[in-house]
């Protein structure tokens, strides 16, 4: 066999075909996939696709620190681009990179959600939790997903923007179809559209009431933050509103379900723990971060030529970089493939946006770094333990309602949504 022969057998052993990232089997399982890239192409040139894929834990770490090589805006923001015009939120902090306006979009809202602004909203977080449980306490089972995780967060969000608890049930709907017009299927694009446009109706009158009258609430904070003298315009208020209901609902959503499903199917030997020591809910949170976080990929554009391993990423080109994958790195977490609430190599407290941990460990990629580290990172996990903490304790035990499921996948590329299962049945006792 000549030289040339080897050379071309060695490539195609280790080769990734880029229609890979478009099948099933990779919504259901990409780990097998993310695997290859980190072994044999941690920047991978997908020219179907293209752009290039990051996989490995520490240089996606790079790509979150170095703000200057990478952004994530999609178009420059002095550019003739009218930013919201094709987003199924409209105008949002997600469609800016790095200047200016973003920075101010994120100082607008990011302290509501942490320190005493949170602690003082913690009563109203349990009191939802409750009456969505007494809803089904004496039923002895429950579907999770629909009759719990779908609902919380938004009704939790709706009440901190201080809209009215009779239209909660109308918000988790237009949630809903906000979410999945995330997706590239013309339907659900149509369907999101229609839902933004009829929750802009709905906050046309609202607006001019807190404009008149602004309260302590969220939306008077957005309504009348001021940046050199002027404020939002409408259109940006009901784009950050429709943000806030979506995005930053489908995360917390999707924590808690994840987290009960490796409960009650991957580590039920862990869960006899956790049920008699509730601050371990932290722990599952942390290692669901990791494990299989929610969000996978992040999106990134090049501002100038970047060489890394063998390739080049040319300015502006585009950059994917999937945390699922740098949190199985093998060369930063030992055994990454068993998931494991009590691992000693992965910093299980409160995150922070430098990812730098006084105890020395790494801490999960699941919620970013940096200038765009998730402004919702603390409410994220303490609506995720609260909620799991009055499941585990109200509810008597607690055990999966079938034997078999089918796990924890992507939603199908026609409709957007972060990766979680689609249904979750348990049961419980009933005195």
């Amino acid at each position: 066999m000549s030289a040339a022969e080897d050379q071309i057998r060695e490539m195609l052993a280790t080769a990734i075909d880029p229609r890979e990232f478009d099948q099933p089997d990779f919504q259901k399982d990409p780990f097998p996939l993310y695997q290859r890239l980190r072994d044999h192409h941690p920047c991978y040139h997908d020219r179907f696709h293209n752009r290039w894929v990051i996989s490995r834990y520490w240089d996606v770490d790079a790509v979150f620190q170095a703000t200057e090589a990478y952004t994530r805006g999609i178009y420059d923001e002095e550019g003739p681009y009218e930013f919201g015009k094709k987003h199924v939120f409209g105008p949002n902090i997600l469609e800016y990179g790095r200047g200016d306006h973003h920075r101010w979009l994120r100082n607008v809202i990011a302290g509501q959600f942490v320190g005493q602004k949170l602690n003082d909203f913690l009563p109203f977080i349990d009191l939802i939790a409750q009456e969505l449980i007494d809803k089904f306490k004496e039923k002895g089972e429950v579907e999770l997903v629909s009759e719990f995780s779908n609902q919380f967060p938004i009704r939790v969000i709706s009440n901190m923007l201080g809209l009215p608890r009779e239209d909660e049930d109308m918000f988790v709907g237009w949630y809903q179809a906000l979410i999945a017009g995330l997706g590239f299927g013309g339907e659900h694009l149509a369907r999101g559209i229609a839902a933004r446009n009829e929750m802009w109706e709905y906050l046309n009158p609202l607006l001019e009431q807190r404009r008149a009258q602004p309260g302590e609430d969220l939306l008077s904070r957005i309504i009348h933050a001021e940046r050199d003298g002027k404020k939002m315009s409408d259109e940006e208020i009901k784009g950050f509103v429709a943000l806030l209901l979506a995005a930053g609902g489908d995360t917390t959503d999707k924590a808690i379900s994840n987290m009960w499903y490796h409960m009650m199917y991957t580590r039920p030997d862990q869960y006899d723990q956790v049920r008699e020591n509730p601050e371990l809910w932290e722990n599952v949170f942390t290692e669901m971060m990791r494990y299989d976080p929610v969000v996978h990929m992040q999106f990134r554009r090049a501002t100038e030529d970047i060489a890394l391993y063998e390739e080049v990423i040319p300015k502006g080109g585009n950059v994917i970089i999937y945390l699922g994958a740098g949190n199985r790195d093998e060369r930063v977490f030992k055994d990454p493939d068993t998931f494991d609430a009590f691992r000693d190599d992965l910093h299980m407290g409160r995150e922070n946006r430098s990812g730098r941990y006084k105890d020395g460990k790494p801490g999960h990629l699941g919620f970013g770094m940096g200038q765009h580290f998730c402004m919702g990172y603390a409410m994220a996990r303490q609506e995720a333990v609260l909620a799991s903490t009055h499941f585990a304790n109200q509810l008597k035990n607690l055990r999966p309602k079938f034997k078999d499921h089918p796990g924890i996948f992507s939603p199908n590329i026609d409709s957007g949504g972060f990766r979680s299962p689609a249904e979750l049945w348990l049961e419980f006792d009933v005195d």
